[in-house]
């Protein structure tokens, strides 16, 4: 009897080695995922900012150019930058590969400001927007980009003001707005509606081809405009007197604004994000 139990015992112990072994190295091969997301470890050491939204890729952003590297930390492509020209903004395009660079450089009479694109599935060499002749210190600050549109609002800060362009297909760049207590932009994804916060009068304005209005927020109390997501929806911070945001509520463009988190710690609006998937983030 004794030894009928030995031989169950080692029978069993035989096949959980060998499912063990199939789970392991044959059915499901560790390093194949390994090679394609970049893992926990990793991220820990890289800005959240410079992954890409499947975190195939990832950016680092130096003093000659932006360099890209996939998973296995092996260079994939490189935007280097001219003479004396600087990085202000870095973002990747919502579900995309395409990565947005604004950069600085000084000139005779000013700034030049550009947008770059570097799209790391295609080897094409879009046009880029360049504004010239600005006041020194000028940058671009933010950029709301749809995809479904082909049309990008780029936020400018400059010493005296701040501005916000629109390019689309056509790359046609035009002025929208100069306004020095524009601070945050915005954009829908399924048509050309342009979302902006106004910090003087707390105020949220939206911007169509009719002009401008102010978006229907909920009467009681202020609010500051935090993005919006693939789905349209709108991402607005309630503030306190302090001007720290309390609670974020979603919404759309016709109002319906419905507390969606509630912020333990009230945080500055400039500290509150939100993702193209509605994924909230606190700094």
């Amino acid at each position: 009897m004794k030894s009928f139990l030995k031989t169950v015992a080692l029978a069993l112990v035989l096949q959980a080695c060998i499912y063990l072994f199939l789970d392991r190295y044959l059915l499901i091969p560790e390093a194949a995922f390994v090679q394609q997301t970049i893992s926990e470890a990793q991220t820990e050491s890289v800005d959240l900012s410079w992954l890409s939204y499947d975190q195939k890729y990832w950016a680092k952003v130096g003093e000659s150019g932006v360099a890209f590297y996939d998973a296995d930390n092996q260079l994939v492509k490189e935007e280097p930058l001219l003479a004396e020209e600087e990085v202000t903004y870095f973002a990747w395009a919502p579900g995309s590969h395409l990565a947005l660079i604004a950069t600085t450089q000084p000139e005779a009479r000013g700034v030049t400001v550009t947008l770059k694109s570097v799209n790391l599935d295609f080897d094409n060499m879009p046009v880029e927007p360049k504004i010239s002749g600005l006041a020194r210190g000028s940058m671009i600050q933010a950029v709301a980009f749809s995809a479904q549109t082909n049309v990008t609002y780029l936020l400018i800060s400059g010493p005296v003001t701040n501005m916000i362009y629109r390019t689309d297909a056509n790359n046609r760049l035009t002025k929208v707005l100069a306004n020095a207590n524009i601070k945050r932009i915005a954009c829908l994804h399924s048509n050309d509606t342009l979302l902006l916060y106004n910090q003087a009068d707390k105020t949220i304005y939206t911007r169509k081809m009719k002009g401008f209005s102010k978006l229907s927020v909920p009467p009681d109390g202020q609010y500051a405009l935090i993005g919006t997501d693939q789905n349209d929806f709108i991402y607005i911070g309630r503030l306190n007197y302090a001007g720290l945001v309390t609670e974020i509520l979603q919404g759309s463009i016709n109002g319906d604004f419905m507390v969606c988190k509630a912020v333990i710690r009230p945080a500055e609006p400039g500290a509150v994000h939100v993702d193209c998937e509605g994924q909230l983030r606190i700094e």
